[in-house]
């Protein structure tokens, strides 16, 4: 870019705005980062992923909402409390904390609940060739999951479910106008998990709230407000992105019919599967970040508490790295971003990877051959994206 080229302005607010447009790819060939209502959007996979390791910039989620007005009550609150807004040493005690309880070798153990729950969900509907793919299995597979790890009674998966949807708004370009939703959500959540806590005190069991509540190092654990807002964020965090990212899986191997068919034959592709999927069509298109400090960044200027976004969806598409298409054997230099980087790592990434990596294989060799039945519908593209409804159409 010379000094007389412009930097292109992406809209955000703009509803005709999404992240795979020509506009985006336009803006990301002219130059490396675009201007946006808010800051700034990096577009390239080199850029992105080294300013999601910067530590001169933090998460920027409070920012996201207080962009639409809500900088008070009980969303703001969450927000700001919660694992994935915290910084510096708050971040580290909580995330030394969690991760005692969220290990591998826990989460591992998980797989043979997920194969049994994707074979039960897919015997509902796979005798019929048709079904719509959001309800039948995408909404439902995580949260039996996570309502398992977690040792949620039956009785309240379907309010819980329910209330994360609602949860899940929190990070939508319409959280302002919606804040009402999200607080009633957040406080059921408050209300059952503190229930839950003190179940689980009285008498612990094998699930991740009694292993939360134990968790301790040097004679500091939880506290009983850090334990509520934790269920609650991995309740949402366990559900919604998940769920997003199924359906998005779907229907990009509904266009890909040979590639499908690959994962059906060999399953062993599974975790490639859902790396290839992330990386063409992410379910967290947008990591935002705030400056902490005044950043000088190659030729990027962002004074302190500037909004940077970390547009994912086009550092993943990047030609400077990756070839055009959907691959799922595929090697590629350079990973996907979809779970951000630095201290920020999403921590439940092993858990969303093995879901998913057991999940698709099954789905491939159950179904068969899938076309989509009509024209998905798809949530704005935000922080989180997805579909709202996808018609699939399969022949066993």
């Amino acid at each position: 870019m010379t000094a007389a080229t412009p930097l292109a302005m992406l809209n955000f607010f703009d509803p005709a705005f999404h992240h795979h447009s020509e506009a985006v790819a336009a803006a990301r060939e002219a130059h490396w980062y675009a201007r946006t209502p808010l800051g700034f959007a990096v577009l390239r996979y080199a850029e992105a992923a080294e300013l999601l390791r910067d530590r001169r910039l933090r998460q920027g989620a409070l920012e996201f909402l207080a962009a639409q007005g809500v900088t008070s009550g009980p969303a703001a609150d969450w927000t700001r409390e919660g694992l994935l807004n915290a910084e510096g040493e708050d971040h580290l005690r909580l995330r030394r904390l969690v991760s005692k309880a969220f290990t591998p070798r826990a989460i591992n153990g998980m797989q043979p609940l997920m194969r049994a729950a994707a074979h039960r969900l897919i015997d509902e509907f796979a005798a019929l060739g048709q079904c719509e793919f959001m309800s039948a299995f995408a909404d439902r597979y995580p949260a039996v999951v996570i309502f398992e790890l977690l040792g949620i009674p039956a009785e309240l998966h379907g309010p819980c479910a329910e209330w994360v949807a609602d949860l899940g708004l929190i990070f939508s370009w319409t959280a302002g106008a919606n804040v009402g939703r999200i607080e009633a959500a957040l406080a059921r959540l408050d209300e059952v998990t503190g229930e839950l806590i003190a179940a689980r005190r009285r008498q612990p069991g094998t699930d991740l709230i009694s292993a939360l509540i134990a968790a301790e190092e040097a004679g500091d654990a939880l506290n009983e407000h850090e334990l509520r807002n934790m269920i609650s964020a991995l309740l949402f965090a366990s559900q919604d992105t998940t769920r997003n990212q199924l359906g998005l899986a779907l229907a990009t191997f509904a266009r890909h019919p040979a590639q499908w068919a690959l994962l059906a034959d060999d399953p062993s592709l599974g975790p490639a599967a859902v790396e290839e999927v992330m990386r063409v069509n992410p379910a967290t298109p947008f990591i935002p970040r705030v400056a902490d400090t005044d950043v000088d960044y190659q030729d990027l200027h962002a004074p302190t508490g500037t909004l940077i976004t970390i547009l994912v969806a086009a550092a993943h598409t990047d030609p400077q790295l990756f070839s055009p298409g959907f691959d799922v054997p595929a090697t590629h230099p350079a990973r996907q971003l979809s779970f951000g980087g630095g201290p920020h790592t999403c921590l439940g990434m092993g858990l969303a990877r093995l879901e998913m990596g057991t999940a698709l294989p099954i789905l491939a060799q159950r179904l068969g051959p899938i076309t989509l039945d009509g024209p998905p519908t798809y949530q704005p593209p935000t922080a989180i994206y997805g579909p709202i409804t996808l018609q699939l159409r399969f022949r066993r």
